[in-house]
């Protein structure tokens, strides 16, 4: 298994990185410079991409090697992946020879069986890079530290790469964000969550980011508290990284939204493990600073695309509403590039790296079963979700909004240990929250946009009678069209939180 941590930097930073004294300090030889350039194959039907591997083959030192690389992990940049080396006799993969190095691995032989493999492969695209490379000892981990300055090409069509890759020989994987964040100290960097084969296949598609959604996490049924942790923390943070390029480098609301999910499933998430690995404060701060990014960014555009959409046109004509929203179109796109500029700030990428450290560090101490650990965290979330629907009142806003709160925390819980439980109970319970979630999401959503609104009409007088009618207007809606509090609080009280669970 190779275990790498994948960074961005510019070129401008590459001289810097070559006589930074922190190398110098625990390489063991002088930098080794090569040129490499690998070919990387697939059929026309991308067969070998939609199964989870790469194959490439590359001249190395006049010889060629050919790598197929398969499965695992990215957490924080993090990544951890199957990995079959060997060397051929031409530029073209040797199938045989690597079934030889897969041996018994069911999944990846079933994978080089396709009808016609051999016959269907073809070079997709180059990676053309200029290598440095030093072996490392930093306090007892070997580490290779490579920064690959070059590009990856595809029909004469060319993207430029240049990144560093920190790959665990021996030792720690915490001791790769150690090293990154002294780095991080004098060279700003980016985490990097896609590696040369996901970028060259995106040359290949044609197709930038879309939006990630989080994926359904699935545990053993005996799972420890220490696999749990990072586990769940993982797939947060697979979400929030995901959506990063889009995020900087699109338009699409969608990413920004499904980014913001996955900062709340986080910070969900460090609440759960808060009494067994209480997550340290400046690292808590600095996830609520990315919250509060995004948040702002986020509830531009639901003004913007949903709640203003209810209005309807006032006496007065159409012209009134859209000067309305061409002034949230802007203060929508003018808070995307802040949060744009927040993923590309020092202080993002130095939290992404030290929670991944901390989680790392973190998880092997931690004691106990995930079930029974998620048993009684269901239990207190139920308990605090009751009493909280319990005080909601129309006259007091922000109680509602702390139920929905209540209601989120118990649905992110329930998600994140959901294959612990018989599925029934559990599909009905999240049923249940999700319901309540959006319903008292659209109150919340009025709410907020009155806010918003009041803010347009201080920086924009001469709209004040457009957004004085369409402030009216909400207001009315969320008074005819009121959330019934009463059947939400009934519906919580009916529901039993799913309580048998796999025996671990």
């Amino acid at each position: 298994m190779e275990v790498e941590l994948k960074l961005l930097l510019a070129p401008a930073d590459n001289d810097q990185l070559l006589r930074h004294p922190l190398i110098a300090a625990h390489a063991g030889a002088p930098v080794r410079t090569r040129q490499l350039t690998a070919r990387y194959f697939d059929t026309p039907d991308l067969h070998l991409l939609h199964h989870g591997a790469g194959l490439r083959v590359r001249k190395v030192d006049g010889e060629w090697i050919q790598t197929m690389k398969a499965g695992g992990s990215v957490q924080s940049g993090l990544h951890s992946r199957n990995e079959w080396e060997g060397p051929v006799d031409r530029p073209w993969p040797r199938l045989g020879r690597l079934r030889k190095l897969i041996g018994d691995a069911p999944r990846w032989l079933d994978l080089l069986a396709a009808p016609e493999l051999k016959q269907r492969l073809e070079p997709l695209f180059v990676v053309d890079v200029q290598r440095h490379s030093w072996d490392l000892e930093v306090d007892g981990n070997k580490i290779e530290l490579v920064l690959d300055h070059g590009h990856i090409e595809r029909h004469g069509h060319r993207a430029p790469l240049n990144e560093i890759e920190l790959e665990l020989k021996d030792g720690n994987p915490a001791s790769l964000f150690a090293f990154a964040l002294q780095l991080h100290e004098q060279i700003p960097l980016r985490l990097s969550n896609i590696n040369k084969a996901e970028r060259g296949y995106m040359l290949v598609r044609q197709t930038g980011t879309v939006p990630y959604r989080a994926k359904a996490l699935e545990l053993p049924a005996d799972a420890t508290l220490a696999e749990t942790l990072p586990a769940v923390l993982g797939n947060c943070l697979q979400q929030i990284q995901r959506n990063e390029n889009a995020v900087i480098d699109g338009d699409d609301a969608e990413t920004l939204h499904q980014m913001r999910v996955g900062v709340r499933r986080l910070r969900s998430a460090l609440k759960l493990f808060e009494s067994v690995a209480p997550c340290p404060p400046a690292l808590l701060e600095d996830v609520g600073w990315l919250g509060a990014e995004l948040g702002a960014a986020r509830d531009w555009d639901v003004l913007l695309t949903s709640t203003l959409a209810r209005v309807q046109v006032s006496p007065g004509g159409k012209t009134g509403l859209m000067d309305l929203q061409a002034l949230a179109l802007a203060a929508a796109q003018a808070k995307r590039r802040e949060a744009a500029q927040a993923l590309l700030s020092p202080r993002y990428t130095h939290l992404m790296l030290a929670l991944g450290s901390w989680m790392l560090q973190a998880a092997p101490g931690l004691q106990g079963s995930a079930a029974k650990f998620s048993r009684q965290t269901m239990q207190d979330l139920h308990k605090s979700l009751l009493k909280r629907a319990g005080r909601m009142d129309d006259s007091d806003p922000a109680g509602v909004h702390r139920t929905r709160i209540a209601a989120k925390r118990a649905r992110y819980a329930l998600e994140f240990f959901h294959s612990l439980y018989r599925s029934n109970g559990a599909r009905a319970y999240l049923k249940t929250l999700a319901a309540t979630q959006e319903q008292l999401g659209r109150h919340n959503d009025l709410v907020v946009a009155d806010k918003l609104l009041r803010e347009l009409a201080q920086q924009h007088p001469q709209a004040e009678g457009a957004i004085h009618f369409a402030r009216g207007y909400l207001l009315a809606q969320q008074a005819t069209q009121s959330t019934d509090l009463a059947a939400i609080r009934n519906e919580l009280h009916a529901q039993r939180l799913p309580h048998k669970a796999r025996p671990a």
